[in-house]
């Protein structure tokens, strides 16, 4: 399948699915990127499985987004979008950066749908506080400029907003599998930060992230990237592939997450 879907509201989504099989692997990408963000990574996936990538409001081959276009609004619209495509799930979703709190948002109104999940490097609930306060005001304001002039309709307090609306949200997943990848290669700071303390604070914060999300479920493996920076779905896309695959097999078996089969990965990243 490939094509765009009326929603409803004058939005109409564009959704890309190839292979086949259960559970059905739903990708949402990172903020300020289409579908295409997955180009590396869905042509393996559907030799396993059935997986889509599709492309948000404001994105790619999809409609204009209104304004403001909240996080939890978006989870909704990929919900409408699945059943008015046909692609009923069980859903193992996987959310790179922002795409990880909009999938987050779909598993707290869909949890029954919900066969696992695999978080990308992705946003974590206390961002605002504790990643974004160590920014120097500069950097914030040119956060807030960016936002602006994206076409998502996401302006930065609706952005806060989601991030409380993720934390209200928030519920154990139970033993449902879980990975969650994390960069190990940092990429330069903003160049309003200036000192190495504060480069520093901002890095263990992230990292503090990572770990809490998983904490998320029973089930969960939590592996970094050596090599790999924030993009992992380009640096490091066999890991980001082996994750997605380890947890369809552990949701077709009802099985524990088998973190040996992903360590071999971790150091793996496309050459530069």
């Amino acid at each position: 399948m490939d094509g765009r879907v009326d929603i409803g509201d004058d939005l109409s989504l564009h959704i890309h699915c190839i292979g086949e099989g259960v559970p059905t692997v739903v990708l949402d990408s990172g903020l300020g990127l289409d579908g295409s963000a997955w180009a590396d990574v869905q042509p393996e996936v559907g030799r396993f499985t059935r997986v889509c990538a599709y492309d948000r409001a404001g994105r790619g081959y999809s409609s204009a987004a209104p304004k403001p276009h909240s996080n939890r609004q978006m989870a909704h619209e990929l919900g409408v979008l699945l059943d008015r495509a046909g692609q009923r799930g069980p859903y193992v979703l996987v959310g790179h950066s922002m795409g990880g709190m909009n999938v987050r948002l779909f598993a707290s109104e869909h949890a029954d749908r919900v066969a696992g999940m695999v978080l990308v490097d992705a946003v974590g609930d206390e961002q605002p506080s504790r990643y974004w306060a160590l920014m120097p005001d500069a950097a914030m304001a040119e956060m807030r400029d960016m936002l602006d002039k994206l076409p998502e309709g996401l302006d930065f307090d609706t952005f806060v907003a989601g991030f409380a609306d993720m934390r209200a949200a928030s519920r154990s997943m139970g033993d449902v599998p879980l990975v969650v990848l994390t960069h190990g290669r940092e990429d330069p700071p903003p160049p309003q930060v200036s000192s190495a303390e504060q480069t520093m604070k901002i890095r263990v914060a992230w990292q503090e992230m990572q770990t809490d999300l998983a904490k998320l479920s029973t089930n969960a493996v939590h592996v970094t990237a050596p090599k790999s920076g924030h993009n992992m779905q380009w640096e490091a896309p066999r890991l980001v592939v082996g994750a997605i695959h380890q947890v369809v097999i552990a949701a077709r078996g009802h099985g524990r997450v088998n973190s040996a089969a992903l360590l071999p990965l971790a150091n793996d990243a496309v050459a530069k």
